[in-house]
């Protein structure tokens, strides 16, 4: 009996060795790429920081040369309390996007001139989410541009942060 819980003991110390490994801290913070694989797995207490302005996706789209484009329509909305969402939750979409977003925002405070913003994983992913939101709208094809930007109480467009360029989604048939 004490041999086994002595050797519960050892691995249970290797285990914190690897865990508290993986958290090493430095002076940007902690930076390690196997941290992201367990994100998920890690409850977030930022709830306890102090009020922020909140930064949402923006997104406007044409279908034709002729049209003018609209205004900036958020990308993500909370979704309608409904039957469906017992089964199919979009309240996790929403807060991936979001979370999404934090990860965009840093990346844009510590880029360097160097290299363009667009080669930037995160504004690849922006990019691929905006695609993907805007294609469930329109099945033809579409010229698009997405912003990310502070916004109001009432959720409008405030200061702009990121405005891409125009995107040229063509729909292969």
């Amino acid at each position: 009996m004490n041999s086994l819980i002595i050797l519960l003991c050892i691995v249970l110390y290797f285990i914190l060795i690897v865990v508290f490994s993986l958290f090493k801290k430095t002076s940007e913070g902690i930076n390690n790429p196997y941290l992201n694989l367990i994100k998920p797995l890690i409850p977030s207490w930022k709830f306890y920081d102090d009020f922020e302005e909140t930064r949402l996706l923006f997104f406007r789209a044409k279908v034709s040369e002729e049209e003018a484009f609209g205004e900036w329509a958020p990308l993500y909305q909370n979704p309608k309390a409904s039957f469906n969402n017992l089964f199919v939750n979009q309240g996790n979409l929403i807060l991936a996007a979001q979370s999404h977003v934090q990860q965009l925002l840093h990346d844009i405070e510590v880029h360097d001139d160097k290299t363009s913003f667009e080669e930037n994983l995160s504004y690849k992913i922006t990019k691929n989410l905006v695609t993907y939101a805007i294609r469930k709208k329109y099945t033809q094809n579409f010229t698009y541009q997405f912003k990310l930007a502070s916004v109001d109480l009432m959720a409008r467009p405030k200061d702009d942060i990121l405005v891409s360029p125009l995107y040229e989604e063509v729909i292969s048939e």
